[in-house]
C-alpha cells in the first residue's frame, strides 16, 4: 500500500547512474519514496490512496535552491534595475524592515519558491525566526540562517565601513537562538545554520565568535565571499589578503562552510577552496544583470562543490539554469576560456539544481534524487507545450525552454503543495496583495528619508533623454 503513486511518467532520477526511466513510476508512503521503477511493475505492487497520472510529463526531484533571500522580494523593481543594487539599494533599505514584516514577505516568497519547483531552499536573512513560521505553514523544506552583519548598512552604500559591535552581537544572539529553537523542527524539515554576512561586513572578532558558536552547536555556516570589488578592497585594506585567504587563515574554510557568489576568486583562491572542501553557491542571474559572469566551468573542473541559487532575483530555477549556461558560454567565447562550447550540459545543469545542491547542503542522503528511502520531494513537469513539443530530447528541452508554469505538481515531504498548477496551502492572491501593500509602505518611508536614492533609482527606471 502506498499513499501516493505517480505513474506513466518520464523519470529523471538524478541517482548515481543518472537513470532516465521512460513510462516510470514512483511510490510514496508517508514522507518517503518507497519504490522507483517501471509503471507496469509498480502498479502491480502498490495500491495507493492517491494516483497521479504523469503521462506526457517528466518527474524530477524537487529543485534544491542553495542560496536565497526570499523575504527580500519587496526590492523588485529596484534591485536588478540599479546596477550596484547590493550596496545602494539592498543593504540600506533594511533600515525600514521590521521583524514582523519577514513573516508577510516570507509567506509570499514561499508561494513563489514552491510555484517554481524549489522544494528545499537555504535561506539567510534578517529576523529569520519570523520566516520559520511561514516555511512551516507553507510546507517548504528549508535550511535557515540569521544574517549576522556588523557594518552599518546605511553607510556602506557611501563606501564607509563603520562597524557596530552591538548590532553584530544582537544578530549573533538571534542566530544562536534560531539554531537552538528550530534546528530539526517540523519533523526535520527545518534546519539551521549560522550566517555571518560577509568578510567585509563583520569584524574578525565577530567572525571568530560565530565560528565558535557553530562548532559548539554542531551546525554548518554559510556566508557571502568575493561577491564584489568593494568587499575585496575593504578586506585587502584591513588585512592585506583576499577574502578567501582571510577566511582560510581564520580557520573558516572547511566542508562545513558554503560561500555564495565567489565571483572574484583568484586562481590561488580557487585552489584554496578546493583544498578546503568549502562549497560555492552559484547565483548567475543577479551578476548577469550587472554584466558580470562567474567561472563556473573552472570551479567544476577543479572539483569544487557547487550548487545553484537564485539570490535576490525572481526565484526560478529554470531561469537560473539557463543563466548559468549563458554565462558559461559567454566566458568560453569572449574570454577564450579553454572549455568546449557544449559545456555545461543539460544534465550538468540539472545536477547543479538538484543532487549537487543537496550535496552542498550535506543532505544528499535525504533529497536531490528519486531513490528508495529518500524524502518524497519531487516535481512533475508538463512536456506538452509549444515551447517544448516536439523535441528530440525532452531533458535538454526542459533546461533550455522549461517554464515555471509547466510545473503542475510539487510534493514536499510527501505532501502535495501544488496541483493542477495551483498552490494549495493558502489563498496565494491574498498573500501577494498583503506583501504588495507592505512593500509600498517600506518604499514610501525609504524614499521619504532618502530622496537622493529615489532620484538615483529613477535615473535607471526612466533616464532623461
Amino acid at each position: 500500500m502506498a499513499d501516493i503513486l505517480i505513474k506513466n511518467g518520464l523519470l529523471v532520477t538524478m541517482d548515481g547512474r543518472r537513470r532516465v526511466v521512460r513510462d516510470g513510476a514512483v511510490a510514496i508512503e508517508g514522507n518517503k519514496i518507497v519504490a522507483v521503477g517501471k509503471t507496469e511493475k509498480l502498479v502491480r505492487e502498490f495500491r495507493a490512496g492517491k494516483v497521479i497520472d504523469a503521462r506526457h510529463k517528466a518527474v524530477l526531484p524537487g529543485f534544491v535552491n542553495v542560496h536565497t533571500h526570499l523575504p527580500s522580494l519587496f526590492v523588485r523593481g529596484a534591485y536588478g534595475v540599479v546596477t550596484e543594487g547590493l550596496y545602494q539599494i539592498l543593504f540600506p533599505v533594511k533600515e525600514f524592515l521590521k521583524p514582523e514584516y519577514v513573516y508577510t514577505f516570507g509567506l509570499a516568497s514561499c508561494v513563489e519558491a514552491l510555484a517554481a519547483g524549489s522544494t528545499c531552499v537555504m535561506e539567510t536573512y534578517n529576523y529569520i525566526s519570523h520566516f520559520v513560521r511561514a516555511a512551516e505553514e507553507m510546507g517548504l523544506r528549508a535550511v535557515l540562517g540569521e544574517q549576522i552583519p556588523e557594518a552599518n548598512f546605511s553607510k556602506v552604500k557611501d563606501g564607509v565601513y563603520e562597524y557596530l559591535p552591538d548590532q553584530g552581537e544582537k544578530a549573533l544572539k538571534r542566530g544562536v537562538e534560531l539554531v537552538r529553537r528550530f534546528e530539526g523542527e517540523a519533523g526535520g524539515r527545518i534546519r539551521a545554520v549560522l550566517a555571518p554576512l560577509a568578510p567585509d561586513m563583520c569584524s574578525t572578532q565577530l567572525l571568530l565568535r560565530v565560528k565558535e558558536a557553530a562548532e559548539k552547536h554542531k551546525v554548518g555556516m554559510t556566508t557571502h565571499l568575493a561577491q564584489s570589488e568593494r568587499e575585496l578592497a575593504q578586506v585587502r585594506r584591513l588585512y592585506g589578503k583576499t577574502p578567501a585567504e582571510y577566511l582560510r587563515d581564520l580557520g573558516y574554510l572547511t566542508p562545513k562552510l558554503s560561500c555564495a557568489h565567489c565571483i572574484h576568486l583568484t586562481e590561488e583562491d580557487m585552489a584554496i577552496m578546493k583544498r578546503s572542501g568549502a562549497s560555492i553557491l552559484h547565483c548567475p542571474r543577479p551578476y548577469l544583470l550587472s554584466g558580470e559572469t562567474a567561472p563556473l566551468l573552472r570551479w567544476l573542473d577543479k572539483g569544487i562543490p557547487v550548487g545553484l541559487g537564485t539570490d535576490n532575483v525572481y526565484h526560478s530555477m529554470f531561469e537560473t539554469m539557463r543563466s548559468a549556461l549563458y554565462a558559461a558560454r559567454l566566458r568560453t567565447e569572449t574570454l577564450k576560456e579553454p572549455f568546449p562550447s557544449k559545456r555545461p550540459t543539460a544534465m550538468e545543469l540539472l545536477e547543479l539544481a538538484t543532487i549537487r545542491g543537496a550535496e552542498v547542503l550535506g543532505m544528499q542522503d535525504e533529497i536531490g534524487s528519486l531513490e528508495l528511502g529518500k524524502k518524497a520531494d519531487l516535481i512533475i513537469v508538463d512536456l506538452i507545450g509549444p515551447h517544448i513539443t516536439p523535441t528530440i530530447d525532452p531533458i535538454s528541452s526542459l533546461v533550455l525552454y522549461g517554464q515555471d508554469s509547466d510545473i503542475g505538481t510539487v510534493i514536499v515531504d510527501g505532501r502535495v503543495l501544488k496541483e493542477g498548477g495551483k498552490i494549495l496551502a493558502r489563498q496565494w492572491r491574498e498573500i501577494l496583495r498583503d506583501a504588495q501593500d507592505l512593500a509600498d509602505s517600506i518604499w514610501s518611508s525609504y524614499w521619504g528619508a532618502h530622496p537622493d536614492m529615489r532620484r538615483m533609482w529613477k535615473s535607471y527606471v526612466a533616464p532623461s533623454p
